[in-house]
């Protein structure tokens, strides 16, 4: 991981859930000014809309698009039985990663709690998107972690702070990311954003 692009990216992470064009550009354009490849910025618009919907990540591409260009070569996913079969078998790798021993007790949860995203959450989330090899997996983990911040989604931030960790981030890569967001999200979420990570250090550093 290299720690100078977590705050142009997890920036631009907020500022694609902010809704704010100008935030958007003013993100993308701080972004490619610190030598961020446009693929990865690609990659965290495509993360967005596990996190924040497909109105976000189309508008962020829209955007980047007109600032970057349209991409020359774009990977298309096929959804074939030898992709899926693919995307499940490193979905389920990187979401024990990411729980750790919360793993099994996660997806008992979601079968019984929704069962129509049990298999999207391993397939789709997990493997089409956050195990792509276009950015690194701590990167995109703190973006994720930017994006719930900005969406006062706290449990799920707890789980995804916790997974950072686990993934070799460090408290101070995660205060970064949150730190990034401050001026783009509502104060009091950034603020409980801090004190759900004094939380899951404790919790990780008892583990």
């Amino acid at each position: 991981m290299t720690p100078q692009f977590i705050q142009p990216l997890c920036r631009f992470a907020a500022a694609l859930c902010a809704g704010d064009e100008d935030s958007l550009r003013e993100a993308v354009n701080l972004a490619l000014d610190q030598y961020i490849p446009v693929s990865m910025l690609r990659e965290v618009v495509l993360t967005s809309y596990l996190f924040d919907g497909y109105p976000t990540a189309l508008e962020g591409f829209r955007i980047l698009s007109s600032i970057s260009g349209l991409p020359k070569s774009a990977e298309r996913d096929r959804y074939t039985p030898e992709d899926v079969s693919h995307w499940r078998e490193r979905g389920e790798r990187l979401c024990r990663m990411v729980y750790g021993p919360q793993f099994e007790r996660l997806t008992e949860h979601i079968l019984e709690i929704a069962p129509e995203l049990a298999e999207a959450m391993i397939i789709e989330g997990y493997g089409k998107v956050l195990s792509r090899p276009g950015l690194d997996v701590r990167l995109r983990e703190l973006c994720v972690v930017t994006i719930l911040a900005c969406k006062g989604r706290e449990r799920q931030l707890l789980s995804h702070i916790l997974g950072s960790l686990r993934l070799g981030a460090s408290e101070e890569n995660i205060a970064t990311a949150l730190n990034a967001a401050e001026s783009l999200c509502p104060v009091k979420r950034i603020a409980r954003a801090r004190k759900v990570l004094k939380d899951a250090i404790q919790r990780h550093n008892m583990s």
